[in-house]
């Protein structure tokens, strides 16, 4: 399948409301994570679609900031949205290393998320990365988990605490020692 990868568009919002509806159905406004997006725009820099040659929308990523209980902003990863009827072609592995690239161009010492571990392991998500931090809810059957830049390696040992939506978030710039500061 030859899809291509852009920028999510102001127009897009409507499509991808209804992927996701799709993929995840109306049970998912109760999830831990939805409450880091509900009234909170995503980081936008960090948004992206697949399309196929008709210009079919096939999935979508967004990425949402979150603050650590000791202020630091990491963008938390999803949802990640593919039709059904295109999983396992590679569209959704596709946007999830776009939008790490992406992440890891703006700054961003480390990406959090909450997903399947079989899933996200390959692409340097780890359970223990994540230990420092908690989130304000349960998020069984699935695995809350980080994953850090290189360059970035240890970072998230110096992040702790309740993770909660940044909804007054700017586009901050990140060096190695913002992450290592305490």
């Amino acid at each position: 399948m030859t899809f291509h990868i852009d920028a999510e568009l102001l127009d897009d919002a409507a499509s991808i409301e209804a992927l996701i509806e799709t993929c995840f159905g109306p049970n998912r406004k109760g999830r831990t994570v939805y409450q880091f997006r509900d009234g909170i725009p995503p980081v936008h820099e960090l948004c992206f679609v697949a399309r196929n040659e008709a210009d079919r929308m096939l999935g979508s990523i967004r990425f949402w900031p979150v603050q650590t209980g000791d202020g630091r902003i990491l963008p938390l990863l999803g949802p990640l949205a593919v039709l059904p009827e295109c999983q396992g072609q590679g569209i959704g592995r596709t946007l999830i290393t776009h939008g790490l690239g992406a992440a890891e161009r703006m700054g961003f010492p480390a990406v959090l998320i909450v997903g399947k571990p079989d899933y996200y392991v390959p692409f340097g998500f780890d359970r223990g990365l994540a230990d420092g931090l908690t989130l304000p809810g349960p998020v069984a059957p699935l695995t809350f988990m980080a994953m850090e830049f290189p360059g970035h390696e240890g970072c998230l040992d110096h992040y702790a605490g309740l993770v909660k939506p940044a909804d007054n978030w700017s586009h901050p710039v990140f060096s190695h020692k913002d992450c290592l500061a305490s």
